[in-house]
């Protein structure tokens, strides 16, 4: 299965007061259905440096949905310190399909 489509990834810590900080990626992932949603959880080896590896599945929600590709808005959030991660590999069925640099929000 080819890796689905991606647009309008972006990664950063927010480190606005108060906190805590959180580090957040976000974007969108074309899917076949619109019962079909994405989903990014850490991978099991979590990464290496500061590098933070996610795995990017698709879930059924269970609906019937349309058979049209659309793009749906995947999001994963953790708390972070600054300086914890320079970048965030997106892996597809093992594979990285998108390195996303990591910015700092003040």
């Amino acid at each position: 299965m080819s890796a689905p489509n991606l647009r309008n990834f972006d990664a950063w810590i927010n480190l606005q007061p108060p906190g805590p900080f959180e580090l957040i990626v976000v974007g969108e992932v074309e899917t076949k259905s619109s019962a079909d949603i994405p989903v990014l959880t850490p991978d099991d080896d979590g990464g290496f440096g500061k590098t933070l590896r996610l795995v990017l599945t698709i879930k059924n929600t269970g609906g019937i949905g349309t058979q049209a590709f659309q793009y749906h808005e995947a999001r994963y959030e953790q708390r972070a310190q600054q300086g914890e991660f320079a970048k965030v590999d997106i892996l597809w069925l093992g594979v990285v399909i998108a390195t996303l640099p990591v910015r700092e929000v003040h």
